[in-house]
């Protein structure tokens, strides 16, 4: 079944590129898929996040989906032949995972365009996603509106059949048959109501009459999971002079969906993710699953939780780069490689350590002054006592007989004391060594 998909919507882009042709020679002159792209990269790098780089596969697919939208007036993801984002892509010879946003609209520029996905929080998160690395865009006009299809993706070794199954993007998906959305004028009092047809879904509502999504809700106290069926009337804009409904307490808890991480929800509300992180009690490898009731912020007179410990380190899993890594922290990419002796050369490994706050520098042991010869002897010749005449003392050497006339010790009684004692027994002995020299003079002259 899968490869009947991909065959049927391979030949679907054929087709449509080549029926095309004319039409995308004159496109590409104003460049809007260019400007898209262009719009969508200065948004991710608001968030420090690296840019999509532009690849070919993907955007073929884009511009088939652009120009079967454009053919059907159709807001839907599912496609030509029941086609999926992920089977168009792989159709195309995409070898890997895609995500997809796309818009239209009535005179719709670029910028008005990627305005759109900013406001609505899951094509937000395709546009913010640090998991894909590649994009290609596409461009269509018919039924008198612009359509522009954008296709994320990371590259997979997996089989297509295999990145079909596995397939976990949440799309704000309709059901195959989709009726084309008609906008309807203004009544008399300037309001403008729309009535749900097969497949018609919020945010293609709010695509098709450019208006935000938050207005439609206000409007018609709804949120964005609320069940809305055929049939039903929804607002788009108010009677001339009506008061709009009071605006609503911002949510405190966010209800997982499929395709939502910390990351994304963190961004789409303004917190940071450690902010997210703190009020769950969560880490940052902890799983989250659709359905999920997480908290993004704290109500009036609510307690904070504990302060969390803080983490200093990011075990590397599949997927990790060092840009992801950095703005998973919040850190520039500089900081998280020089924490780690590290270049952007450098090889990351599954479970490697990497330091997300700067390591504690090893303590620096206390130095001791050396002691030089010079400040030895002059911390013994001050510090120690010369000996009384009671003491057994070694003939001073010719140094330290100089050293003692040049530097006399300090004057205290004892001190001078001790001095004189010496030099009286130097003058003492001097007198008895030339009695002793008369001596042997004499007995040696008598015997002589």
């Amino acid at each position: 079944m899968f490869r009947k998909i991909i065959i049927a919507t391979a030949i679907f882009i054929l087709l449509t590129a080549v029926g095309a042709k004319g039409r995308e020679t004159a496109v590409s002159a104003q460049s809007p898929t260019g400007d898209i792209l262009t719009l969508v990269n200065q948004l991710r790098a608001s968030y420090g996040l690296p840019p999509f780089s532009y690849n070919p596969q993907l955007a073929a697919a884009a511009q088939a989906h652009a120009n079967w939208m454009s053919e059907t007036a159709i807001y839907s993801h599912t496609g030509a032949g029941g086609s999926s984002p992920q089977t168009r892509a792989n159709a195309a010879g995409y070898p890997g995972y895609v995500s997809e946003n796309i818009v239209g609209g009535t005179n719709l520029n670029p910028g008005g365009g990627v305005t759109w996905w900013r406001n609505s929080s899951i094509h937000f998160a395709t546009m913010i996603s640090n998991k894909h690395t590649q994009a290609g865009v596409g461009f269509a006009q018919g039924n008198d509106q612009n359509f522009y299809v954008l296709v994320v993706g990371y590259p997979s070794d997996k089989p297509p059949e295999t990145a079909v199954r596995e397939e976990t993007v949440n799309y704000v998906d309709a059901p195959f048959f989709v009726e084309p959305i008609a906008v309807n004028p203004p009544n008399e009092d300037g309001s403008i109501v729309h009535v749900l047809g097969e497949g018609h879904t919020l945010w293609a509502i709010s695509a098709r009459y450019e208006v935000p999504i938050w207005e439609i809700l206000l409007y018609n106290g709804l949120t964005e999971d609320s069940v809305i069926r055929p049939g039903d009337t929804l607002t788009i804009r108010l009677a001339d002079g009506a008061e709009p409904p009071p605006t609503p307490t911002p949510p405190a808890h966010h209800i997982v969906k499929r395709g939502d991480n910390s990351w994304s929800i963190a961004a789409w509300y303004n917190i940071s993710l450690a902010d997210f992180l703190w009020y769950n009690s969560m880490g940052e490898n902890d799983m989250l699953q659709p359905g999920d009731e997480v908290k993004i912020r704290l109500v009036e007179g609510e307690a904070p939780p504990p302060t969390p410990t803080p983490q200093l380190a990011h075990i590397v899993e599949s997927g990790d780069s060092f840009w992801s890594i950095a703005v998973r922290y919040n850190l520039s990419l500089d900081e998280l490689l020089s924490y780690n002796g590290l270049n952007e050369g450098s090889f990351l490994g599954i479970g490697d350590e990497i330091f997300i706050v700067s390591p504690t520098p090893p303590a620096t042991p206390t130095l001791v002054p050396s002691e030089t010869p010079v400040v030895m002897e002059t911390a013994v010749a001050t510090s120690t006592p010369f000996p009384t005449p009671n003491q057994l003392m070694p003939s001073p050497t010719p140094l330290q007989v100089a050293a003692l006339a040049v530097t006399p010790p300090a004057s205290s009684s004892q001190t001078n004391s001790g001095v004189d004692d010496i030099i009286g027994i130097g003058v003492m002995a001097f007198g008895v060594g030339l009695l002793l020299v008369a001596i042997v003079g004499v007995v040696y002259l008598r015997k002589a």
